[in-house]
Formats: structure tokens, C-alpha cells, sequence
């Protein structure tokens, strides 16, 4: 009796480059890899035992996913290899109650006379029931929920909504100009400084010092540290030269602010004549203080 020999499985160069280049993919997983394995060998005329003898697997397999590559030779290399749509198991809960759900994660905890400030899944879950929305339901089924809805109730960040100023364009356009004029004035004497804080600089010494470089392993930094308390930085941008100058303390008083511009204006009032001092800070209340305010009085002989 004759061998029966398999239907022929075609394979044109385009879909050969598809597969091969899906195969060479780091992300392709392992089970997709096997798949285009199986049509590449049977592309080059192998039988469906070699195949099997040679991937470790069933023949069942195999003859599977050629005749599955064979009956769709319309569709794409992606849809022909990947998993045929199952049936499962009935849905537990309806798209309404999904959708109420996820209504009900959006809302305010407090508005269902909850002492949190966020939800968890757990509050989710109990309030649900609580609702009668679901007779039963697990904190791990509200999660799931969440996640394809792609909500987070128990986060939050902070935003800052923008104030209406009626003169913003005109302040743009005056800091725009102070900057790009900062050169020519440089040439002839006149200082551009941009002045900022930065506050609560942890001073961190580790227990054990770094240990350097060597061939095989990166630096490697001790872990535990001790604190020194914080810190604060006040610093001064010349705009022209690119240099930094600053000012460390404890505080970012009113007195910090005048005691750091001081020698600042000072170097300006002494020049003959009086240099002319350009400063671009931004509306924190020690800028315009009473203190600060008296210092440029008494330098200009106000």
C-alpha cells in the first residue's frame, strides 16, 4: 500500500521573509516561535513526522497548524498563527453592571459615607454588593475591571491650574527680551542673573565609602546612609557667562534672600557710575519683601 504524503503547504517569499523575521524577534513568544517553526519546515518540504521528530512535538500538532496556515490564505501571517476564538466559560457579571462598576470606582468615597480618601478594590467590591449592583463579587474581579479600564483610585498627583493674567504676554515678552539682550548688556557692563531656591536638600554621608570600578563590576555605593539634616540653596545664573554662584543655609528667609542679594547690588552701586543690575526671579514673597525692597531703595539713594 502507498505512503500517503501530506498536503503540500505553500509559502511565498513575502509571507517566508514575514515568518523568518518574526522568528529572529527577541519579544516573539516561545509558543509563536514553534508555530512559524512548523510552517517554515513544511515551506521547505518537510513531512509532518520530521517535523515533529525535530521540534519535540506531536504530530497532531504539527498536521494542526499546517492545515490551519492552508485554509486561511487570505488572511495575515499574525491572524493565521495565533489562537482560534474560544467559546470559555459564560460571563459572570453583565456589561451593565461592569459599566456601573467602574462608574462607581470614579466617584468620591466620601459621597457613599466611607471614611477613606481613596478607593480600594476591597471598598470597591464590599460598596457594590452594598449597592446591590452584584450579589457577589471578588476584590481580585474589581481589580481585573479597573485594569482594562485603565483607572488607578487609589493614586493621585498634583496639578496646578493656571491663574488667568490679563498682562501675561507682556511679562513673557519683557523676560524673553531681558534674556536675549543679556550679551550686548554683558559688553557693556550691565549683570543678567536668573535667581532661584531649591529647598530641603537632604545631606546624605554613607556609612561606608564607594567602592571603585574593576574590571567585571560597576561602582558600587554603599546603601545605608546617615542624615545631616537639610539644606538650602540659593543661587544666582549669570545669564551672559553660563556661570552659578550660590549660597547654602538653613533656612530661605526674608533675611536669606536680602543678606544673598546684597553684595550683588552692592558691586553695582560701586561701579562709576552705577552699573545698571537686570534679576529674573520668579513671585515667591521673599523677593519682594519689605527688606528687600529697602536694599534697592538705599542703593539707588531713595
Amino acid at each position: 500500500m502507498p505512503l500517503l504524503c501530506p498536503a503540500p503547504v505553500p509559502v511565498t517569499d513575502r509571507e517566508r521573509g514575514q515568518l523568518e523575521s518574526l522568528e529572529r524577534q527577541a519579544t516573539c513568544p516561545q509558543q509563536l516561535a514553534l508555530r512559524v517553526r512548523i510552517i517554515l519546515l513544511a515551506g521547505d518540504g518537510v513531512g509532518v513526522r520530521p517535523t515533529a521528530d525535530q521540534l519535540g512535538i506531536s504530530r497532531s500538532t504539527v498536521q494542526g497548524w499546517r492545515r490551519r496556515w492552508v485554509e486561511n490564505p487570505d488572511a495575515s501571517v499574525a491572524e493565521r498563527l495565533s489562537d482560534a476564538p474560544r467559546s470559555g466559560t459564560p460571563p459572570t457579571f453583565i456589561a451593565e453592571q461592569i459599566c456601573t462598576i467602574i462608574a462607581l470606582a470614579c466617584e468620591a468615597p466620601q459621597d457613599s459615607g466611607r471614611a477613606i480618601t481613596h478607593w480600594t478594590q476591597w471598598e470597591i467590591a464590599d460598596e457594590a454588593m452594598k449597592r446591590g449592583i452584584v450579589e457577589s463579587i471578588s476584590a481580585r474581579s474589581i481589580g481585573r475591571f479597573l485594569k482594562e479600564a485603565d483607572l488607578k483610585p487609589h493614586r493621585s498627583q498634583y496639578w496646578l491650574e493656571a491663574k488667568p493674567d490679563a498682562q501675561f504676554a507682556e511679562k513673557c515678552q519683557d523676560i524673553c527680551e531681558t534674556y536675549r539682550l543679556a550679551p550686548a548688556r554683558a559688553a557693556e557692563g550691565i549683570k543678567t542673573a536668573s535667581i532661584d531656591e531649591m529647598t530641603g536638600i537632604q545631606a546624605l554621608e554613607r556609612v561606608a565609602p564607594t567602592r571603585p570600578m574593576t574590571s567585571g563590576r560597576v561602582e558600587r555605593r554603599e546603601f545605608e546612609y546617615k542624615r545631616h539634616g537639610t539644606h538650602t540653596l540659593i543661587a544666582e545664573f549669570d545669564v551672559a557667562t553660563g556661570k552659578v554662584t550660590g549660597r547654602l543655609g538653613q533656612t530661605r528667609t526674608e533675611a536669606d534672600s536680602t543678606q544673598f542679594l546684597a553684595p550683588m547690588i552692592a558691586a553695582c552701586s560701586q561701579c562709576s557710575p552705577p552699573s545698571p543690575l537686570h534679576l529674573v526671579m520668579d513671585n515667591l514673597n521673599t523677593h519682594s519683601s519689605e527688606s528687600v525692597v529697602r536694599l534697592v531703595a538705599e542703593s539707588i539713594g531713595f
